[in-house]
């Protein structure tokens, strides 16, 4: 009798191959007004803020999915948005305004006219502006919508108007109070101060688990975060993730209390979708994270979508960065906002997962990046990756990246073959050496012939190529080391593989193999035998679930694990039987 093996697959992304269903989930959207009639501001919350209770103003639902109607009356905002020569955030006498700059409240954009004054509805909680590619700001790029003064400064910045800039992403920081965490995180800022790119943006889950704490302690979370990030020399975009929202599973209710929901991560941040440009793309940052009947989901609110498609329409034929937290593979409402963005050559960068890993989202690409703080602070990620941050050069219409581990000086990142191998193969490595410049890179198969490789070298690191013909070597599984030198000696890096015709493993090859699989996306067919299942909240239309599902071939048994995942795939996996999960 042949083992049964008991092998786990870490699945969040089923739908890369199979997943095609779809699940709706319709939000309440409510307007505050005062007493007047006046639109103070548009909520998917079902309650009002303390001090909004206290000034009599009532909450006002309105259909889902349709804009919140303006009436004759409704009050107005207007600002300027000014050219500030000396960089002092006063518009001095001289300083005049600047036309053409995009300025919203979140619910519609408008531009800037000829002396650079904006007139928008009362509506939302914040006006901001859209940094232009040749400007930077000298004051904060978003105001209160209560303020008295909404005018905003720009100073002329022609070196940021570039085709060719580098970035870093980072993501999941989960900030605690522990000093060690502090200093790991601060450890990270350090480094990437001195690869001096041209921003950093941090994709979500900046604090530790603020939807259980509570608001005093998630306060001390937030501030111990947003005192480190100070420490970065360069521009840094934040944005929300489903941990940043404070509150809300909290075992007391804490809805009347200031900072509860996202109002602390607006009290920091501001708003938690906006955009900007950098060179010549336009970067823009969005908000999956919503509420039905209680419960936290994934899904860009049909008011954001609509602002969405005023944003774009204003940048119509430009390239697009689009930064967020949770991947589009968990969204209710994925095809409608993919379908916008491919109107555009678009990349995607998110996070949540604590894993790497580049998936297709119907036709763009999409890198999401492994964690900073690793399996929460419990080791390297779940895929395997070391806690790191993404290196990202954009280089005109090409786009690059590097995933750096934390505190490595020497690193060697094995990007091609997979661990399944036929035929005439590529072999690709990306070398990154503080000890440069690179002498040479070169391969081998087992024992075999050490083969030179071509180096291109990068801004901060290179990428060495060469191919390999597979058909010279047996079935079975084989050794890839490739190795590099730089001035202080060598250095490499060892990836197992298997020379294999088809592209479905068997379930009993892959915990004896675990190394030459994890981190990876594999193939396995079988049948379901069991599901582990639990409902994660019901919509009008769907059930959205975690859980497991215990699936068996001929050669062993697996546990596919599943994250945010619509009940109405189940049929669909059932019936094709092959499954697609990173190990």
């Amino acid at each position: 009798m042949r083992k049964t093996s008991l092998l786990v697959l870490a699945i969040v992304i089923l739908s890369l191959v199979f997943l095609n269903g779809k699940f709706s989930v319709w939000a309440t959207i409510f307007r505050i007004i005062d007493a007047e009639g006046n639109t103070i501001r548009v909520t998917t919350e079902t309650q009002m803020k303390k001090a909004e209770e206290e000034a009599d103003y009532t909450l006002s639902p309105i259909q889902s999915g349709i804009v919140p109607p303006i009436s004759k009356d409704i009050s107005q905002v207007k600002g300027i948005v000014f050219e500030d020569h000396n960089a002092n955030g006063v518009q001095d006498i001289g300083e005049m305004g600047l036309a053409d700059i995009l300025v919203s409240n979140g619910l519609t954009v408008t531009v800037t006219d000829e002396t650079g004054s904006y007139i928008l509805p009362r509506e939302g909680d914040f006006i901001f502006i859209t940094i232009p590619s040749n400007y930077i700001s000298t004051t904060s790029w978003y105001k209160n919508l209560l303020e008295d003064n909404l005018r905003f400064g720009l100073r002329f910045a022609p070196d940021k108007d570039s085709k060719h800039f580098t970035f870093v992403q980072i993501t999941d920081t989960h900030i605690d109070d522990l000093e060690e965490h502090s200093i790991f995180f601060e450890k990270a800022l350090g480094e990437i101060n001195k690869i001096n790119p041209a921003f950093v943006i941090i994709t979500g889950d900046l604090v530790f688990a603020g939807e259980s704490a509570t608001i005093s302690q998630a306060k001390e979370w937030y501030d111990i975060y947003s005192d480190s990030i100070k420490n970065l020399d360069v521009p840094v975009f934040n944005m929300v993730g489903n941990h940043d929202i404070v509150g809300i599973c909290y075992k007391k209710d804490m809805s009347n209390e200031p900072g509860y929901n996202k109002e602390m991560y607006q009290d920091y941040f501001g708003p938690t979708y906006y955009s900007f440009d950098w060179g010549s793309y336009h970067c823009i940052v969005l908000d999956p994270n919503e509420f039905f009947d209680g419960n936290q989901f994934y899904r860009i609110p049909d008011y954001q979508v609509e602002w969405l498609r005023k944003d774009l329409s204003y940048k119509q034929g430009e390239p697009l960065l689009v930064f967020f937290h949770e991947p589009t593979v968990s969204w209710e409402n994925r095809a409608d906002v993919l379908n916008l963005l491919n109107q555009h050559t678009t990349k995607l960068f998110s996070g949540h997962w604590h894993m790497d890993i580049l998936i297709d989202s119907q036709g763009i690409p999409e890198q999401v990046t492994g964690a900073l703080c690793g399996e929460w602070w419990r080791g390297d990620c779940s895929d395997g990756k070391p806690c790191g941050y993404r290196i990202v050069q954009v280089e005109g219409n090409n786009i690059f990246s590097f995933y750096k581990e934390i505190g490595a000086d020497r690193q060697i990142n094995i990007i091609a073959p997979g661990p399944l191998v036929d035929g005439i193969t590529e072999v690709t490595a990306q070398i990154y050496t503080q000890y440069g410049p690179l002498e040479e890179v070169r391969y081998q198969i087992d024992q075999g012939n050490i083969i030179p490789m071509k180096i291109r070298k990068e801004k901060l690191w290179n990428t060495a190529n060469a191919m390999w013909d597979s058909t010279q070597a047996k079935a079975g599984y084989h050794t890839l080391m490739v190795q590099a030198k730089d001035k202080e000696g060598v250095f490499f890096k060892q990836m197992k593989m298997k020379v294999y015709k088809d592209e479905i493993l068997s379930l009993g090859e892959i915990i004896p193999h675990f190394q030459a699989y994890q981190g990876h996306l594999i193939k396995v067919k079988g049948e379901i035998k069991t599901s582990l299942l639990e409902e994660l909240y019901i919509s009008e239309r769907n059930t959205f679930i975690n859980g497991a599902l215990i699936v068996k071939d001929e050669t062993g048994s697996g546990v596919i694990l599943i994250g945010e995942y619509n009940t109405q795939c189940l049929a669909d996996l059932d019936r094709d039987k092959i499954i697609t999960a990173k190990v």
